[in-house]
């Protein structure tokens, strides 16, 4: 088969599996992983029954894959703009606004992760945390031990606070209604955390 024929064709698959986890993310948020129809994700992405397994072993699998595709795309946007700036504290101000963008702008995605994060199947946690582990990296190197070797934040131990941050983010960050509008502002979020990483000397220059 001549070279251009496979690439066409590897283009072709790879927008269809692309195709089937947008579709994957929103029966996962409607209905959950037990809940969810493979033949209604194959359909919803405008494909005949079973072309999931075409592509995927099984629903499990898909529901693996997704949570990479989430990971993926979210880290992304977060490195993307955190480190436009040089800044610490600037950076964990831009971590909070876009991670609530990202959350409003993939309210599917968003709410398969904060399902998958307290749900009780320990594999999907293990695979989200896994996928996970280069956004706490991206807090706990390029804005807190950044900040902390500058002097802007208070010497804490940067793994453990980075996990606290984390856990802060999705917490406020899964507070959003049909509509993605946010419960609580990235600023108010942000200039909290702020407050309580500044060092002494930052603290009492106020």
């Amino acid at each position: 088969m001549p070279r251009h024929k496979d690439a066409e064709r590897e283009k072709v698959m790879s927008e269809t599996r692309q195709l089937l986890l947008d579709a994957a993310s929103e029966e996962f948020a409607k209905e959950g992983f037990k809940g969810a129809n493979i033949n209604r994700i194959s359909i919803a992405a405008g494909f005949a029954k079973g072309t999931v397994y075409n592509y995927f072993e099984s629903k499990r699998a898909l529901m693996l894959a997704l949570i990479d595709e989430i990971a993926k795309g979210h880290l992304e946007l977060m490195t993307q703009q955190v480190l436009k700036e040089d800044d610490p504290a600037r950076r964990l101000e831009l971590f909070f606004e876009f991670g609530f963008v990202w959350v409003t702008d993939n309210l599917p995605q968003g709410r398969v992760l904060f399902s998958t994060l307290n749900g009780p199947d320990m594999e999907f946690k293990t695979r989200m945390y896994e996928a996970y582990l280069p956004m706490f990296q991206l807090v706990g190197q390029d804005i807190l031990a950044l900040g902390i070797e500058q002097g802007i934040f208070r010497n804490l131990e940067p793994v453990s606070t980075a996990g606290l941050i984390m856990t802060i983010y999705l917490g406020t960050g899964s507070q959003v209604n049909e509509q993605g509008e946010q419960w609580f502002p990235p600023a108010q979020v942000s200039d909290f955390i702020l407050k309580s990483l500044q060092a002494d000397d930052n603290l009492q220059s106020e």
